[in-house]
């Protein structure tokens, strides 16, 4: 019996490579792989195509999240999935799971990726992106992941010393990049979209860094650019001079790499009466595959690193604080853990963004220009908002750009604030 079918059919080449594609002076870059058989109706959706029927509640522990399937579908979570907490800690699933349509909550694994924030049991979840591979690759054991959200924090602060990084919140990171870097605006011109197309195989100088296959394009679509942009330190590492990067010969070292794996060992990590996730490993890749009714839905594989797992230190802090505005916005971070909605549009520019919301929905770089804050400060009130449901981060329906906008709960705070002003 092969490890999977799916790896059986890239070595066949029933999935085929595309045009490889990188970014000019990077020493990573990425190949479409496209099925060129036949295909097949799936027996799973995928979380970010059902997430307002997908039920989230923070079970009182930092390794668990309840869930409710209200879809009446199987419904496929990726590993690594951020779930941005409402008032309670942002966690991140460290296995896939298959969510059958039942009744009753069923509970998830989790890591914690938000160190500093709180626990509030009850609270509600919103699915976002997937994290990147430096966190990805950590998930399991919860300090190993909070030391790899510091290591990249802080890589991404000196790749990029204008832009406030500090956070021990992976959303909070994320959300920066988003409105911040231009790579982000770079990688989304990567052609991840062929027609057919269910997965990328990820190389840099090296060789093969991870292959990503779905069993069908809908699920590959849905996923393709967080899943890209999940890649972005290998895909934006610059090549020295000396290093020539030769496209030309993926096919070969991609054949090369799919015939070393014939020692993976399968695990299984969780399993249902539909599904089955196995972790799959050998001494330089691990991986997890995961099967719906007998039939295999995803397929991960990643290089392990040579290097030691990051670990934690509790006295060390994410930078030194040096700056009169630095030491500011920590003791207002203490006090905001349990701010309220009164509390929130007291404080400087929380009442304007709200007004400006209620307008329209709005960019971070929008909202910059018209409420009298500054950068970082606004940054801090947008996440105070969304943390306790004034405002949530969405995609702009006129052109698919991300953006914020009030909740129900937004709209009723300003009207209350609006009412008493008269």
């Amino acid at each position: 019996m092969s490890i999977s079918e799916m790896i059986e059919s890239l070595k066949k080449q029933k999935i085929t490579m595309g045009e490889p594609w990188k970014l000019p002076n990077a020493s990573g870059f990425l190949i479409p792989l496209i099925i060129d058989s036949s295909i097949t109706e799936r027996n799973y959706i995928l979380l970010q195509e059902v997430e307002d029927k997908v039920e989230f509640r923070d079970s009182g522990g930092i390794s668990g999240v309840d869930a409710k399937n209200n879809t009446g579908k199987n419904v496929y979570i990726r590993k690594g999935t951020m779930l941005k907490g409402t008032g309670t800690q942002s966690r991140a699933p460290i296995t896939s799971y298959v969510l059958t349509p039942e009744k009753t909550y069923k509970r998830i694994p989790v890591n914690c990726i938000h160190q500093s924030h709180g626990i509030n049991s009850g609270s509600s979840f919103k699915a976002m992106g997937v994290a990147p591979i430096e966190v990805y690759t950590a998930l399991g054991e919860q300090s190993s992941t909070w030391a790899s959200i510091s290591e990249y924090s802080s890589k991404l602060r000196a790749a990029m010393p204008s832009i406030n990084i500090r956070e021990d919140n992976l959303v909070g990171v994320e959300d920066t990049i988003q409105e911040n870097d231009n790579i982000v605006d770079a990688l989304k011109n990567i052609p991840g979209d062929h027609v057919n197309q269910i997965g990328v195989a990820v190389f840099d100088f090296k060789g093969v860094v991870a292959i990503e296959l779905f069993n069908h394009p809908d699920s590959w679509k849905t996923f393709s650019e967080s899943i890209i942009r999940s890649y972005r330190g290998v895909l934006t590492e610059e090549t020295g001079e000396l290093i020539e990067i030769r496209t030309d010969k993926a096919a070969t070292v991609l054949k090369k790499y799919l015939d070393s794996l014939s020692s993976l060992k399968r695990t299984v990590l969780n399993e249902n009466k539909i599904s089955k996730v196995w972790d799959l490993r050998d001494r330089i890749v691990e991986g997890e595959l995961t099967e719906v009714e007998g039939v295999e839905i995803h397929l991960t594989l990643n290089r392990i690193s040579d290097k030691p797992k990051p670990t934690l230190n509790y006295n060390q802090r994410l930078r030194p604080i040096t700056l009169k505005e630095d030491i500011q916005e920590i003791r207002e971070a203490a006090l905001q853990l349990d701010v309220n909605q009164e509390e929130f549009v007291q404080k400087r520019g929380g009442y304007n963004i709200l007004a400006q919301l209620a307008q329209t929905p709005q960019r971070f770089s929008e909202l910059l220009e018209k409420v009298d804050v500054s950068r970082g400060t606004l940054a801090s009130r947008i996440r105070e908002a969304e943390e306790i449901g004034l405002i949530e981060k969405g995609i702009r329906k006129s052109n698919g750009s991300p953006s914020y906008t009030l909740t129900e709960e937004g709209e009723k705070t300003k009207q209350e604030v609006d009412k008493k002003a008269k």
